[in-house]
């Protein structure tokens, strides 16, 4: 998590609110077992979320590709500027001042197919993953959110 601020603001309509600028940084990293062919990787979404609430979310681009010959890592982000979080943001300011670490879900969903033969033969694949971060109010020498990756697991 390379940024992580709640403000106070109103917001256009007049209401008194937190507002959440974040940005994060995800290293997804692809393992291929074959030694002939690659992944083709359809852009991956993927979302950061509060109590079942998205506050963010960020869809890559472009299409990846992971060769044959050994893993491969990609750097996804995903992130919001001012975004008006209402009783979230509250919620969120009070779990973070009580310091037992606000808990955050980062959610990445990806497609995938291979070529073999040609365009012949593309088997397709769809992938989950959640991770839950937990965040504190400390900060280290660089200036980031001190955060530890609780559990991650693929659906």
């Amino acid at each position: 998590m390379n940024q992580f601020q709640l403000g106070e603001g109103v917001d256009n309509t007049g209401v008194t609110t937190k507002f959440l600028t974040c940005n994060c940084s995800i290293n997804l990293l692809v393992n291929i077992k074959s030694s002939v062919y690659g992944l083709h990787i359809n852009p991956v979404v993927s979302a950061l979320s509060f109590n079942n609430i998205p506050f963010a979310t960020s869809m890559e681009t472009r299409a990846l590709y992971a060769s044959s010959n050994g893993p491969t890592s990609f750097l996804l982000y995903v992130g919001t500027t001012n975004k008006p979080m209402y009783s979230a943001g509250r919620s969120m300011q009070d779990i973070l001042d009580s310091g037992k670490g606000l808990s955050l879900v980062v959610h990445v969903k990806l497609r995938s197919r291979f070529h073999i033969v040609g365009k012949l033969i593309r088997p397709k694949y769809h992938h989950q993953a959640e991770c839950i971060l937990i965040l504190n109010r400390t900060y280290d020498k660089q200036q980031k959110i001190q955060m530890h990756v609780k559990q991650c697991s693929l659906l």
